[in-house]
């Protein structure tokens, strides 16, 4: 067999988590396609650690993106610095002009294509169709999340001390979102915790987020009748993701966490406003995205111009209905 020509590998992602998450198929992919190649892996400084326990990578990039795109004169210096690496493939898996200049650049022979999607498809068939656009020919996909001994160490040790290892059924909420159009109301998860505590009373509740979140967590716990753990703020990505891994069922916004769980296997239900679930849902069989398609929806906007039904779209999904969603899932 001929050898292969392409010995380093530059794989662009920089953001955000639930897209990046959904590229760890084509890194699993391109690792078995190029067993012998030298992959660099180039993200934004925030998730840099997501990538840090990958068996498939040799290098991290970190992106800064302060320092690479504020001064025109460090983003070419950068730019400079990778066609240096002579890289022989170049797959710009953010998909955006900016780094598919960023990829020609680099004078990598083979590279992928941007690429409009023309169907709805998930996430991880939409990176798929970038690879494809560099010859290459993914079929099938392969689902890891990387983990470090610490990670599991911590979910342990956070798990003995809220008193439910090994003892209860763990269900996730997520009630993070980043724009206020795709928070759905904290009082319907509050409402959707005594639900389902009430059916399952060997469940326990874990509300997860970000520092910045974790209020929203708070306020869940004070409104909801049975008590509650609090995982927001007291977690890096890696280990939410790993005490997500010990769920049972994951109950999220359209949000990063979201596509951690689906990505792991774990049963999830999402809950979508001005996003569209067929190109943003959870991937893997199984999983339900609930979804009200009104006539403004989707708009893809932060912020609900409707002055009479502010937030209708995400408003209008009902804790009845989340609660079925999460039994059949759960089956």
């Amino acid at each position: 067999m001929a050898e292969s020509p392409i010995k380093k590998i530059l794989i662009i992602k920089t953001s955000a988590l639930g897209d990046i998450v959904r590229t760890f198929p084509a890194i699993v992919f391109v690792r078995k396609k190029f067993p012998n190649a030298h992959i660099a892996f180039m993200v934004a400084e925030p998730f840099v650690e997501l990538l840090e326990p990958c068996p498939h990578i040799d290098e991290i990039i970190p992106y800064k993106k302060r320092r690479n795109l504020e001064d025109v004169t460090g983003f070419l210096r950068f730019a400079m610095s990778l066609r240096r690496r002579g890289f022989d493939m170049a797959l710009n898996l953010q998909n955006t002009r900016r780094f598919d200049w960023l990829a020609r650049v680099t004078g990598a022979p083979f590279r992928s294509e941007m690429i409009e999607l023309d169907r709805p498809m998930d996430g991880v068939e939409g990176v798929f169709e970038i690879l494809r656009t560099a010859g290459l020919d993914p079929q099938r996909r392969i689902y890891e999340f990387w983990f470090s001994p610490d990670d599991h160490l911590f979910a342990q040790h956070f798990l003995m001390d809220a008193e439910v290892l090994g003892h209860h059924t763990l269900i996730g909420i997520n009630p993070a979102g980043g724009w206020d159009t795709k928070q759905w109301p904290l009082d319907n998860y509050a409402r959707l915790v005594d639900k389902l505590a009430a059916a399952l009373p060997e469940a326990r509740f874990i509300v997860f987020g970000s520092p910045e979140e974790a209020p929203r967590a708070l306020e869940i716990a004070s409104l909801c009748r049975p008590p509650v753990i609090i995982a927001a703020g007291k977690t890096t990505i890696r280990q939410a993701a790993r005490l997500i891994r010990e769920c049972s069922a994951f109950v999220s916004n359209d949000s990063g966490l979201m596509h951690v769980a689906a990505i792991q296997d774990i049963p999830t239900v999402a809950i979508f406003g001005p996003t569209n679930p067929a190109y943003h849902g959870p991937c893997r069989e199984g999983n339900i995205a609930l979804y009200k398609g009104v006539d403004c929806s989707p708009c893809y906007k932060p912020e609900c111009t409707l002055d009479m039904e502010h937030n209708f779209c995400i408003n209008s999904i009902t804790v009845d209905e989340a609660f079925k969603a999460v039994r059949q899932v759960m089956r």
